[in-house]
């Protein structure tokens, strides 16, 4: 091997190897033997670029690694012991958002949720500051935890139609239709599919739903106005009502009977 190249295949190496991301710990919390731990997750996006996740860990264990959102309509779920801390969401100028926590009845008794809740309570300043200036991807600034929810984390509900009614405009390719709901309301209508020989994925449309009488509803009509993208020939005369009515999800629920009627 050239005596040159030696050094620098051994300095690169020490290079890469010193790159590898490591877990910072930001704040720990003790009480009554338990420990709660809030750390930087990072990991590889790019040579020099890194992820970063807020993660929270119950004596060793994975509480949550990810900011999933609070439903519209809690009541929805019972069976969840909800501690509430902030009553008032932060202000659009803070560009922050809440984390709400979820902590798995699969993964931690209930002994332990009240564990972590004293836990939390007992350093809840320095939860705070830290997350206060911690970026959550994707999300902007986690601010800080609005509650933590001894339950399972809220899955959002994926909805297709049965027939689909859009194709690339002067393409005719065929696509995969989803609207996606999300815990929290928001929701986004997809189109995915091959075309020139490239997958495409398409948002063709997004929006917030609301609370109306203890249901969710539309706050506006549902119409998809994308420029590469046109009504199919043999659904130009289906309306956009019956259209959004045959949308179901994988067990043959139908997306109205989860929102009033939008129109």
């Amino acid at each position: 091997m050239n005596p040159v190249l030696l050094p620098c295949l051994l300095t690169l190496t020490i290079a890469l190897c010193g790159c590898e991301p490591q877990d910072n710990e930001l704040v720990l919390s003790h009480h009554n033997g338990h420990t709660l731990q809030l750390f930087d997750h990072t990991t590889v996006r790019s040579i020099g670029e890194r992820n970063h996740q807020a993660m929270l860990l119950f004596d060793g264990k994975t509480v949550s690694s990810q900011n999933v959102s609070f439903p519209l309509l809690p009541e929805q779920y019972p069976n969840w012991v909800i501690q509430n801390y902030v009553t008032e969401p932060p202000g659009p100028e803070q560009e922050q958002t809440l984390w709400t926590v979820y902590v798995s009845p699969t993964i931690f008794k209930r002994d332990d949720f009240d564990q972590i809740v004293a836990c939390f309570e007992a350093n809840r300043p320095a939860f705070d500051s830290a997350l206060m200036s911690f970026s959550m991807p994707n999300n902007g600034k986690t601010g800080r935890i609005g509650r933590l929810v001894y339950g399972e984390e809220p899955k959002p509900i994926v909805f297709r139609p049965s027939h689909v009614r859009y194709q690339r405009a002067n393409k005719g390719d065929q696509f995969d239709e989803t609207l996606t709901i999300n815990p929290d309301g928001s929701w986004f209508f997809s189109a995915t599919g091959e075309s020139d020989g490239f997958h495409m994925v398409s948002n063709l449309a997004q929006g917030k739903l609301m609370v109306k009488n203890g249901q969710l509803s539309l706050e506006k009509p549902f119409e998809i106005n994308h420029p590469l993208f046109t009504v199919r020939p043999e659904m130009a005369n289906l309306s956009s009502v019956d259209y959004l009515q045959s949308f179901t999800d994988s067990t043959g629920k139908s997306v109205l009977s989860v929102l009033i009627y939008p129109f």
